[in-house]
């Protein structure tokens, strides 16, 4: 019972349990979807599958396959949520059970994000609730029981945000912080370049 304490007052196997309790929930409600998908989440899902028939296509070669890739969207919407949804279903099943459950990436990279942040800015704890606050909100749990861009956008801009904090904190001009931070920005653009314009103001700030 001592030991089952001591685990429970760990910070950090109360994220694991989030993120386990967070599965266990989504797919309860991914299981519940009977109905087809709305426009937009149809247009975001046939673009996974376009994107996992390119990967698992024998036939042609790296570069060929690195331009089909790319061309899978057209529009204002990056392909790195498709290639990410793709690989996750590659290493599964190619379903679109998989396909939602794919959301579950973004999810840990937004809770092990905002844990670090509210660890950063104030103490564990605070990481610890708002890591709660975040994945159990009704907005989150939607997303991650629908597919569309939104949640990988949101995990990219919040890993972002917290490796930006970082390098602000560390009062070096180039760090190790930096080029995380740069690195960010770019899985933001390759998600959805729009999205950049959330980091406009913060920096602008600093």
């Amino acid at each position: 019972m001592k030991s089952i304490n001591l685990l429970l007052k760990n910070n950090h196997i109360k994220i694991l349990l989030i993120i386990l309790i967070s599965l266990i929930i989504d797919n309860f409600f991914i299981l519940k979807i009977n109905n087809p998908p709305a426009w937009d989440q149809g247009y975001h899902l046939s673009n996974v599958f376009k994107m996992y028939n390119v990967l698992e296509d024998k036939s042609i070669n790296i570069s060929e396959k690195f331009n089909q890739l790319l061309n899978i969207t057209d529009s204002y919407r990056g392909p790195l949520t498709y290639f990410i949804s793709a690989l996750f279903m590659k290493f599964f099943n190619n379903s679109y059970h998989y396909a939602y459950l794919s959301n579950q990436i973004f999810n840990i990279i937004s809770i092990i994000s905002i844990f670090n942040l509210g660890k950063l800015l104030k103490n564990q704890s605070t990481g610890v609730w708002a890591s709660i606050i975040f994945t159990f909100s009704t907005l989150i749990l939607n997303q991650r029981s629908d597919y569309l861009i939104d949640l990988s956008l949101t995990s990219f801009c919040t890993i972002g945000f917290l490796f930006f904090t970082k390098w602000y904190l560390d009062k070096n001009i180039f760090s190790f912080y930096s080029c995380l931070a740069g690195i960010s920005l770019g899985l933001v653009f390759l998600t959805k370049p729009t999205g950049i314009i959330i980091f406009t103001f913060p920096l602008i700030l600093i």
